[in-house]
């Protein structure tokens, strides 16, 4: 601890890595020793993060690691998030991460500013640690009644404070899931229309850009004539850069008129790809496989077992279909030898979107600020796209620029979930027993890894082989919840209740026989008491039941379903789930991202595709692309296991991956059709 006698902007600092870490894993995990918390001279907590708000509310989940320790509420501590000015760097906010790395971390640094004060107020109060206790912005003498507050127990003081290796994660020391955890810090700020998102922003002196796009992925400018658009009102410029082509104009609405003046000819020759053919030309084109999982001889046992059973499984593009449309704001400023640039944003990596702007511009990393605001939904998209495609037209005309894109656009240039193709054969004893499992992924895309999670199985089988490969893309592919997770889940899950019916078994039944882990086979008995699964009766009203079990990010969940099927089209009814995230920060917050995660599976599982032709996609707007309207929500009772002696795990995705699965599941027992693709409902109709 260092002290001086002067009065500083901070009166203490917490400084650690900005990331928690499990035991064993590297340290460069953690990352580099950044300021994690701060009070200052008037008693004012905050914390800071580089991680993204964009509705999963880690925001309080940040504040809530902190006031646990420090005694306070909620909306006493200033959360600062995803400024790369201001708070230490930190990877994307991906893989349901947020909490059990950096929440973690957080709660440890106001762990370590709680130790602080009480060794402050020990000197003061001339007392124990044990008759002290905080309160309020108040440091207590619970013997003597005395009490000090924050800023005058800090006065004069700039103590710096390493996080010592001694301060647990909270888990150890304490449950923090009971009690009421308070309101939302951001929660008015949003109903109210107060939270300024990308969309909203603006500063002085700004412009607005639009780009030209292309018809089709790997179309060509040719040849263009902005005279029309130069006779627009509020007209800037017309700026050309090989194939990126934008005009940029006074007001969004200029900008649109002046992009739609423009004659543009383009060289569009398209490939033969479609929705129709991917999954062949997924299979036809893979990439060198990577194994996941290797025991046994899986080719062995699939060759002695009493029972088989091939099935081969497709799962389309899906659109993110987030709420809020992508935009950024972009201002240079300097002279250019020492020109900086800005970019408010809503992407939820605004450290790698630094980097790739910093390298796509040709300046130093250090020169880009980025601040990334409100965000309406992201669920993996939101790319650097559009904050480049505004830095680029703000730094030809000299001035700020906005870029927004309209619904259409984010349809048709931004990224989508992977495709993918999946066989899987088993093998497996009349009793019930699996002994062979052997699963091929042929995933969209280069980079095999975006099909890795959830891949293997949790199953207990002695011959099993897993591997996935990478194939071509006819779209941009990119992240989205749980990247493969869901997909892979929805083949598994699938395909083991397909065993199930064979076998003439209850599919809980079949998969607790083949279940050895203790969180899998309590959250799968906890989803089927809370259910009623064992008091389910077969009817011939096109009522059906379904279950699957999943794991993403740490965390293990059972789903139940019930739906109805008339005429084709499915009503699910209700869904129990059964969640097991470790300790919990914020309850209620992992009970609302459960929720999502379910309603946003069912889009993907009943309707939701991408439908394209030689590189264009055809459904650009929600009035051809189906997600869950409210109407279609059914009754959800989320059961959450409560499990302190685990450390925190991921909530943000884990609810999304089984749930596909448990509709299908259920959709077959309803109908007796097999479902081995998705959306279901074309299927059906």
């Amino acid at each position: 601890m260092s002290e001086n006698s002067t009065t500083p902007m901070f009166a203490l600092t917490v400084i650690g890595p900005p990331r928690w870490t499990e035991p064993g894993e590297p340290n460069d995990a953690a990352g580099e020793p950044a300021v994690l918390l701060t009070i200052d001279t008037g008693g004012h907590v905050a914390v800071y993060s580089g991680k993204v708000e964009y509705g999963q509310a880690i925001r309080h989940g940040f504040a809530l690691a902190a006031t646990d320790e420090l005694s306070l509420e909620p909306s006493e501590i200033d959360v600062v998030l995803a400024d790369t000015a201001r708070v230490p760097w930190d990877r994307a906010t991906v893989g349901s991460a947020s909490t059990r790395t950096t929440g973690v971390q957080l709660g440890r640094a106001a762990a370590t500013a709680r130790r602080v004060l009480l060794e402050l107020g020990a000197e003061r109060f001339g007392a124990p640690g044990s008759d002290l206790e905080l309160s309020t912005g108040h440091l207590r003498n619970s013997r003597s009644g005395e009490a000090v507050a924050f800023s005058e127990l800090l006065s004069g003081l700039n103590i710096e404070r390493e996080i010592p290796d001694d301060i647990p994660p909270a888990a150890e020391k304490r449950d923090l899931t009971n009690g009421d955890r308070g309101v939302r810090v951001d929660a008015i700020e949003k109903v109210t229309g107060r939270a300024i998102y990308s969309r909203d922003f603006s500063i002085p002196g700004m412009l607005h850009g639009r780009v030209i796009r292309p018809p089709s992925y790997g179309a060509t400018l040719v040849d263009l004539d902005a005279g029309r658009a130069e006779r627009v009102p509020g007209f800037v410029a017309l700026v050309r850069d090989g194939n990126f082509t934008a005009v940029v104009a006074e007001t969004e609405n200029a900008a649109e008129d002046a992009a739609e003046s423009v004659r543009v000819r383009w060289s569009d020759e398209r490939d033969n790809s479609s929705d129709w053919n991917l999954p062949a030309l997924l299979k036809e084109h893979a990439g060198e496989e990577v194994v996941l999982q290797e025991s046994g001889l899986s080719d062995r046992g699939l060759e002695n077992a009493e029972t088989a059973l091939d099935g081969t499984y497709f799962a389309p593009y899906v659109s993110n279909a987030q709420m809020e449309p992508s935009a950024a704001v972009a201002q240079w400023t300097g002279t250019a030898d020492t020109e900086t640039l800005t970019v408010w944003c809503g992407n939820r990596g605004p450290f790698t979107e630094r980097s790739l702007l910093a390298d796509a511009l040709g300046i130093d990393e250090q020169a880009v600020r980025v601040v990334t605001l409100a965000v309406g939904g992201s669920f993996g998209t939101k790319t650097p796209t559009v904050s480049l495609e505004a830095a680029r037209l703000a730094r030809r005309v000299g001035r700020p620029v906005k870029v927004v894109y309209s619904r259409a656009e984010e349809f048709a240039w931004s990224t989508v979930r992977p495709a993918a193709l999946i066989e899987i054969k088993s093998g497996f004893s009349s009793d019930g027993l699996l002994t062979a499992w052997d699963y091929s992924a042929f995933y969209s895309g280069e980079n095999a890894f975006r099909g890795r999670r959830g891949a293997t199985t949790p199953y207990d089988v002695s011959d099993v082989r897993v591997a996935v490969s990478g194939s071509i893309s006819p779209l941009q592919y990119g992240s989205y919840r749980s990247l493969g997770g869901a997909t892979n889940h929805f083949a598994r899950e699938t395909h083991m209740d397909r065993i199930a019916r064979q076998l003439e078994m209850d599919p809980a039944e079949f998969r607790l026989k083949n279940l050895s882990h203790p969180r899998y086979v309590r959250v799968l008995k906890e989803a089927m008491e809370r259910f009623g699964w064992s008091e389910r009766q077969k009817r011939s009203d096109g009522v059906g039941f379904g279950l699957a079990v999943g794991f993403d990010a740490g965390s293990y969940v059972a789903q139940c379903v019930e739906v109805t099927v008339v005429d084709g089209q499915v009503r699910v009814n209700r869904v129990t789930a059964a969640f097991d995230c470790g300790a919990m920060f914020n309850p209620d917050g992992v009970r609302n991202q459960v929720e999502g995660s379910i309603i946003m599976g069912m889009g993907t599982a009943l309707w939701e595709t991408v439908e394209f032709d030689g590189g264009r996609v055809l459904n650009t707007g929600f009035n051809k692309y189906r997600v869950p309207r409210l109407m279609d929500a059914p009754e959800i009772d989320v059961v959450l296991i409560d499990d302190p002696s685990n450390h925190a795990t991921g909530a943000g995705e884990p609810g999304i991956v089984p749930i596909a699965a448990a509709i299908a599941n259920a959709v077959a027992d309803a109908t007796g059709t097999e479902i081995e693709r998705l959306p279901i409902e074309p299927l059906l109709q």
